[in-house]
């Protein structure tokens, strides 16, 4: 089924995703364990890590734990690294009992402050001395986190005391999510209270809060956040240390991507940072830049950020598809490739959630898409032309060369007309204009069936040489196979031929420079398109690679073609 068809055809889910490109590759599999505690600015910093290593070829593994055990564990050599060590107060005494076992690779954020925080309904609590004598106001509570931080013993055993709170206020033990959970409750319903807080957080970006002042400087300077490694981590990996070394994160950067995490819920962080990755093109590169000499032919890196490539399961669409991935993945590039129907393709360029589509009918077939997300789009070109919508015939069926030929034919042919998915674009046309245009509405049924029973029904027929008329479109592989009539259309009932286009989603020329300009000077012929499509349906749903690689075999030049100079 072509696109040409603005088909209803259901998607059916995501092509495995491929292996990292050989210019990217530069863990080559091996392992990496990040540990972290359950704080915002750990999980980003921690998932935003998995994420650039995973692109960078490592197997990533991720271990929460509490934060005496996580200290524990660096030491130990049972994780390679932890990046929110707050130094040198909030996290110094863990640092200070395993020094000798633990690597500091440095700071990738500060400064950054501790602070007892109220929601900004609060009048007349703007400084820590606000609070004495309101202790009623707030039940006489603090809410806290978890007993074990650093900020809960700096809190319990030094800042109330410097303003003579410590009689007059609990600090309640709890954790980071349940913390949070009471400052919602209690915004939502506008009522008093005061939570341990810190900076960076996303919950400044959620809520408008007031960070209490600290006049006394009873919390300390502020720390900047460090990354820390298990002893020798740096000299057994000198690339992935230089890399943290040189990590650095802004404010923006850090609490935005903590909403993100925030708002995609509980478990999902790693979808939240992939998406937020590609919001960010260029920082995969920035932070994670690859060896000289192993950027490939593309250049610039490119080949590190995989491309994320939708497709129809029409038969044009999956052979160009996967000609692309194979030449690509050659040049060093990865793409994941994900089945879509047509509208949620153009929303996914439109969004950057999707990079690439080859398959796109225009101006005419998807131009109610193209014209409603065009803003945010690019069109690369078109790379086969022109196409065609048409009925089909055997080549013996003898004195049937037009549409208009069709009349008074019906007999042989039992008054049908061999159909594909019904509500398809050339179905519709096929009903509601072409038939009528030429008188043949009340003598010949269209009847409604799928691309692949229509083809079936083709098979047999050509086998046994009998009359058939199937509605088809060019390019269609059926055209290699068999020696078939395309009725003319001398009345232009079904209108305008449409080209082939690639389009893409509006950062795409500026993430991917050298890829836009191949695939610009992209084309393919008739008899290539129909050729390889015929080998991927010979060899049988699942072997496209094997049919693209039989076939490049046959046309040895078609890579170079795609990607000169590469």
């Amino acid at each position: 089924l072509t696109a040409g068809l603005l088909g209803a055809v259901g998607g059916a889910g995501n092509a495995p995703a491929t292996a990292v490109g050989d210019a990217a590759d530069v863990g080559k599999g091996k392992k990496v364990t990040i540990g972290y505690v359950a704080w915002e600015e750990a999980v980003a910093s921690t998932y935003v890590w998995k994420n650039v290593l995973e692109q960078r070829g490592f197997d990533v593994e991720v271990q929460q734990y509490d934060v005496a055990p996580l200290y524990t564990a660096l030491a130990n050599g049972d994780i390679d690294f932890q990046t929110d060590a707050w130094l040198p107060t909030t996290s110094g005494p863990f640092l200070k009992k395993h020094g000798g076992k633990v690597e500091n690779l440095g700071a990738w954020y500060g400064p950054t402050s501790l602070e007892l925080a109220v929601p900004a309904y609060m009048d007349g609590i703007d400084s820590m001395e606000d609070l004495k004598g309101r202790a009623d106001e707030f039940d006489g509570k603090i809410t806290g986190i978890e007993p074990s931080a650093g900020e809960m013993d700096l809190l319990k055993n030094k800042v109330l005391g410097a303003y003579g709170l410590e009689d007059e206020y609990e600090v309640v033990d709890s954790s980071t999510p349940a913390m949070l959970a009471e400052l919602k409750r209690a915004y939502a319903a506008e009522k008093p209270i005061v939570t341990t807080l810190w900076s960076p957080h996303w919950a400044y970006n959620d809520f408008e809060l007031k960070k209490l002042k600290d006049p006394k400087d009873a919390w300390g300077a502020g720390d900047k956040i460090h990354t820390l490694a298990r002893d020798g981590y740096s000299e057994e990996n000198p690339v992935v240390a230089g890399w943290l070394r040189d990590f650095t994160m802004t404010e923006k950067q850090l609490t935005g991507l903590e909403a993100d995490i925030n708002a995609a819920g509980k478990g999902n962080q790693d979808k939240a940072v992939k998406a937020w990755l590609k919001k960010h093109p260029g920082l995969v590169d920035e932070w994670a830049p690859l060896p000289e000499g192993a950027k490939g032919a593309a250049g610039d890196g490119e080949t590190a950020r995989p491309l994320e490539v939708a497709w129809f399961p029409w038969e044009e669409d999956i052979a160009v598809t996967h000609l692309w991935k194979h030449v690509l993945e050659d040049r060093g590039y990865t793409m994941n490739l994900k089945q879509m129907d047509v509208g949620p393709v153009y929303t996914g360029l439109a969004s950057g959630d999707v990079d690439l589509n080859f398959d796109a009918w225009l101006p005419h077939a998807q131009s109610n898409f193209w014209e409603k997300t065009k803003d945010d789009l690019v069109d690369l070109g078109s790379w086969y032309e022109p196409t065609s919508l048409e009925i089909s015939v055997p080549s013996y069926v003898k004195g049937v060369d037009s549409m208009e030929d069709l009349k008074g034919r019906a007999d042989e042919f039992d008054g049908r007309i061999i159909g594909i998915e019904p509500g398809t674009g050339e179905m519709n046309l096929l009903k509601k204009d072409v038939l009528p245009a030429y008188g043949l509405e009340d003598e010949y049924e269209v009847v409604d069936g799928s691309t692949p029973a229509m083809l079936a029904e083709l098979k047999r027929a050509y086998a046994e040489k009998k009359p058939v008329a199937v509605t088809l479109w060019s390019p269609h592989w059926a055209y290699d196979q068999y020696e078939l009539t395309k009725l003319a259309d001398p009345k232009k009932a079904w209108g305008e031929g449409n080209k082939i286009h690639t389009i893409a989603s509006e950062d795409f020329p500026e993430q991917y420079p050298t890829l836009a300009g191949w695939i610009k000077g992209f084309r393919m012929s008739e008899e290539e398109l129909a050729s390889l499509e015929a080998e991927i349906v010979r060899r049988g749903q699942g072997k496209e690679p094997e049919a693209v690689e039989a076939w490049l075999k046959e046309h040895p030049d078609v890579p170079g073609r795609m990607t000169p100079d590469a």
